[in-house]
């Protein structure tokens, strides 16, 4: 069951289910939901709230939660909450976050021992969504697993997109790089961990090579046969531009932990294989 059939969610879904599984999962609109049942996805309507028929779930083993949470938490633990008393009981239930959990770090690297020190409205409702389902998963004793994750791409949502799209920035702060991570390397972290036995657990799912911003939309540009945008300065940027907030933290996110427990190597170690290989699917 993934609650939330958006970008990571629905690439999650189709992968389990080439794999055999059956899969269930969450949409907004009814028109996306008779598009997925279409592909053999149980998607059901849900929003904040409603209800969701536990007898047509009675099955369920894996709950991945993708959704963005909102100042208390996350919006589903309390659906899942009432399906876990009407019976409903996973083997383990995963939890998508992010790295911005751990604030401004200066440039260093950090693991996930890292104190948390959020920074953003955003990142403290990722907080507290992580507390509540660890509590949730205590109090229950279903395993938890907490997924962090950096800048998401992959086909439709990477730098050559916003080339194309005339979006992108090159923005230039001194000494920072961002983290990020391929969508199939978060399904392939996912799918690790639901084969793997079961326990609570935090991971980092990041690329093995933090890079700044100008440099991967050189290379898309390069890629694409493009002109490059103009070279802004950070300290430049208007209080009210979103890309002030990305650029604010400086972090490099360590994947040691998940290499090591998993066994997971990313496909796409740096953005240059990533951006080469969505080019290449391309045709």
């Amino acid at each position: 069951m993934i609650f939330g059939l958006g970008y990571t969610g629905l690439r999650l879904a189709r992968e389990c289910l080439a794999r055999g599984w059956t899969v269930a999962g969450t949409v907004r609109s009814a028109a996306k939901a008779d598009a997925l049942r279409a592909e053999g996805i149980d998607a059901l309507v849900f929003a904040e709230g409603a209800q969701l028929p536990a007898a047509r779930l009675a099955g369920l083993t894996h709950v991945v939660d993708t959704t963005v949470p909102g100042p208390e938490g996350s919006a589903v633990l309390p659906e899942v909450c009432r399906l876990f008393d009407a019976g409903v009981c996973p083997a383990w239930a995963g939890v998508l976050s992010t790295t911005a959990v751990y604030g401004d770090c200066e440039g260093r690297w950090v693991d996930e021992s890292a104190p948390l020190a959020p920074g953003s409205p955003q990142a403290r409702a990722r907080v507290a969504a992580e507390a509540g389902w660890q509590a949730w998963g205590a109090e229950t004793a279903t395993p938890v697993q907490i997924f962090r994750l950096p800048g998401i791409y992959g086909p439709g949502r990477s730098a050559l997109d916003q080339v194309r799209e005339g979006t992108a920035r090159r923005i230039h702060r001194d000494g920072h790089r961002t983290s990020r991570v391929h969508v199939d390397d978060i399904v392939a972290a996912l799918r690790l961990a639901i084969a793997a036995p079961a326990k609570p657990a935090i991971y980092n799912v990041a690329d093995d090579e933090p890079a700044p911003n100008p440099v991967v939309v050189e290379l898309a540009c390069e890629l694409l046969g493009a002109p490059l945008p103009p070279l802004e300065r950070y300290e430049d940027l208007a209080a009210a531009d979103p890309r002030r907030r990305f650029l604010k933290d400086r972090r490099l996110v360590s994947n040691a932990k998940l290499k090591a427990a998993l066994g997971w190597t990313p496909r796409y170690p740096t953005y240059r294989d990533g951006l080469r290989a969505i080019l290449a699917a391309e045709g």
